[in-house]
């Protein structure tokens, strides 16, 4: 198992420095921009891909931690839910030849207030978990 992470680990390192190489040879070129677009597609799509798929083996072998993951993914869903009953999706008044959708822009601000939502959460954590500890060493 370790090799072949290892050996998949080099495959994308090498991808990636061929990708960046080619780019910065050539960075005017639209179709240089598309292709290094369309090979960040694949590397989330890759991404996503073994985050749902390598978890299954120990899912299946600890049957109880399924209703974990179940949780987790249900708040993860609600907080994508919150972020797009949030978002507007108003058009900008930008001077561009074409304009986004509305829905193109009602999923942009989603992305960016489950950002804003998520270090939120993230900076709350960090300072709720520093506090209780100096609470702890106090008693």
């Amino acid at each position: 198992m370790q090799k072949g992470l290892k050996i998949f680990s080099a495959v994308i390192f090498v991808l990636i420095l061929i990708v960046a190489v080619l780019f910065y040879a050539n960075p005017e070129s639209e179709t240089m921009v598309n292709i290094v677009i369309y090979f960040a597609y694949i590397l989330t799509a890759i991404a996503i891909l073994c985050t749902l798929i390598l978890p299954l083996p120990l899912l299946f072998q600890y049957p109880k931690k399924l209703k974990k993951v179940g949780l987790s993914l249900l708040l993860v869903v609600v907080v994508f839910g919150i972020g797009y009953l949030l978002s507007s999706g108003d058009p900008i008044n930008l001077n561009i030849e074409n304009q986004p959708s509305e829905q193109t822009l009602k999923l942009t601000d989603t992305g960016l207030i489950v950002t804003y939502i998520l270090v939120a959460v993230s900076i709350i954590t960090i300072v709720g978990g520093s506090v209780k500890s100096i609470l702890d060493k106090k008693q």
